[in-house]
């Protein structure tokens, strides 16, 4: 069965991020949860997706320099920024899996200990774009499964190979699966290759029905998708 994952929550119906579109996610049917999560300044792993908070205050503060108060007080479009605890417990309530992308290095003996405590290591996978933050996490615990983020935004001729050809890349992160964005050239027929070495192979970021069902006919193992209720209907049909 391929998973439908919602990117952010049901983040095309509610804001991004937060309990409420994480809870709507869930009301839709979706199987797993992307979330992004970063340190603030005080030691909090937060939710929150941009470096900045310039998209929602209009001033460009690192969210490094910001405490988890200064977070929670910025408006989500309606919503507060969440922490991974309190998702964790979120998740343990109601069944859901997550996806987790650590956006910075360095938190992964953290992440790790977290998913320990609230009993969610076999309910999640962990990605990063970074080798090094996935690496970090290995150390921490080798048993958190790990998914390596490829996107399309570098033309740089080594990631250009590695997007297209990931074995040696997910093999030195001892990753479980691969999540390449759905505008990586020639994704469908990479993913049967993908699959066929043994691992899961996740696409961000899909809304369109018929894409979906492509990418599935071709070995996905899970859709990201900003709605995961046209997704679940999509591959009811598949």
């Amino acid at each position: 069965m391929t998973l439908v994952i919602a990117h952010r929550g049901a983040s095309a119906y509610a804001p991004e991020n937060t309990i409420a579109a994480f809870a709507l996610a869930y009301r839709q049917g979706a199987d797993m949860i992307e979330l992004d999560v970063q340190p603030t300044a005080d030691g909090v792993l937060a939710i929150f997706h941009d470096h900045t908070t310039a998209r929602w205050d209009g001033h460009p503060r690192p969210v490094s320099r910001c405490t988890l108060a200064d977070l929670q007080a910025l408006d989500i479009g309606g919503e507060r920024v969440t922490t991974l605890e309190e998702t964790l417990a979120f998740a343990r309530e109601t069944g859901m899996a997550l996806n987790v992308e650590l956006k910075t290095a360095g938190v992964g003996a953290r992440c790790a200990a977290l998913l320990r405590q609230y009993d969610m290591v076999e309910r999640t996978v962990v990605s990063s774009f970074m080798p090094v933050a996935l690496r970090e996490l290995a150390v921490a615990d080798p048993a958190v499964r790990r998914g390596y983020l490829m996107g399309t935004e570098s033309y740089r001729p080594d990631i250009r190979a590695r997007e297209l050809w990931p074995f040696f890349a997910l093999s030195a992160v001892g990753a479980a699966a691969w999540h390449p964005s759905r505008e990586l050239p020639a994704v469908t027929r990479i993913i049967p290759l993908v699959r066929r070495a043994g691992y899961a192979v996740n696409v961000w970021t899909v809304d369109d029905p018929a894409q979906m069902r492509r990418l599935v006919a071709a070995g996905a193992t899970g859709i990201i998708t900003n709605k995961p209720d046209v997704a679940r209907e999509a591959l009811a049909k598949v």
